[in-house]
């Protein structure tokens, strides 16, 4: 079975379980799945991953947050999830991913999170600018899509996975 299916059955199946029969995909609950499949295809340095855990960084008032929320306590590859508050008076030293809203507050927090050079894996649903992700989320016609900065992962010091690379819409 190819990567692309095995990616896209597990997107759709953890949205057909997080989301109730009656309504439609919820667009934050199929982000999270692709936020948690990025992680999976995703290497960091070992010395950033100095416990069991990845720590996932997100503002859990925001529906995206709340998604991700539910997934605190997955494991994957030997790891599990953590989710954490990303708040203003918080750096993102103890995060190894950071997920960026447009309508959140953490947006106005932007040169912080992106001008680090430490080992985070920074994703965004909005167009930041000159502030670079290294995975943008965004809906297209209707689908969700992302692309990816492969020069701001390496710089990061972050591996991503060439199956991962070959499902974005355009790498960088």
């Amino acid at each position: 079975m190819s990567f692309s299916r095995i990616f896209s059955s597990a997107v759709s199946s953890f949205a057909l379980v997080a989301i109730p029969a009656y309504g439609q995909v919820d667009e934050s609950a199929l982000k999270a799945a692709y936020i948690f499949n990025f992680t999976e295809f995703t290497t960091w340095p070992s010395v950033t991953l100095a416990d069991a855990a990845l720590y996932v960084c997100v503002d859990k008032a925001t529906t995206l947050g709340i998604a991700l929320s539910k997934l605190d306590g997955k494991t994957f590859g030997g790891r599990s999830w953590a989710v954490r508050a990303l708040t203003p008076n918080e750096g993102v030293e103890k995060c190894n991913v950071v997920v960026l809203e447009s309508d959140g507050p953490m947006s106005r927090q932007l040169k912080d999170v992106t001008s680090s050079k430490q080992a985070v894996l920074v994703i965004s649903d909005f167009d930041m600018g000159d502030q670079i992700p290294v995975i943008r989320l965004f809906t297209d016609d209707g689908h969700l899509r992302f692309d990816i900065d492969n020069q701001q992962a390496l710089r990061r010091h972050l591996l991503l996975s060439s199956k991962l690379l070959r499902l974005a819409r355009s790498v960088l």
